[in-house]
């Protein structure tokens, strides 16, 4: 597996084990959205822009909308998961874990 191919199986992933999260604890939203916030007034406008306006309106939508925008196969899914505010939800423990998996797939 190439170093992209690698990325992208840890980045959905990790998508998969935020989006389960979401579902456990909806609540937990509030904090991607703070994220996002922070990342909006610390960068100004950015070409991101368009895709953080993505990720309001999916994070206000709930988790069945951010599951299928983002843990699909396809490029605009790969985008999201790497333009994502979801990983505040995730520890840096599983985030290693994950890569380290990502990393030994076949």
């Amino acid at each position: 597996m190439n170093r992209q191919d690698q990325i992208n199986a840890f980045t959905l992933a990790a998508h998969r084990v935020a989006v389960e999260r979401l579902r456990e604890q909806p609540e937990l939203i509030d904090q991607a959205v703070s994220l996002l916030r922070r990342w909006r007034e610390q960068a100004g406008s950015t070409r991101s822009d368009r895709y953080w306006d993505e990720w309001e309106r999916l994070l206000a939508d709930g988790v069945d909308r951010i599951e299928q925008a983002t843990c699909g196969a396809d490029e605009h899914a790969a985008t999201l998961r790497s333009m994502s505010p979801l990983g505040v939800l995730i520890s840096q423990r599983e985030r290693s874990e994950l890569l380290r998996e990502a990393r030994h797939a076949a």
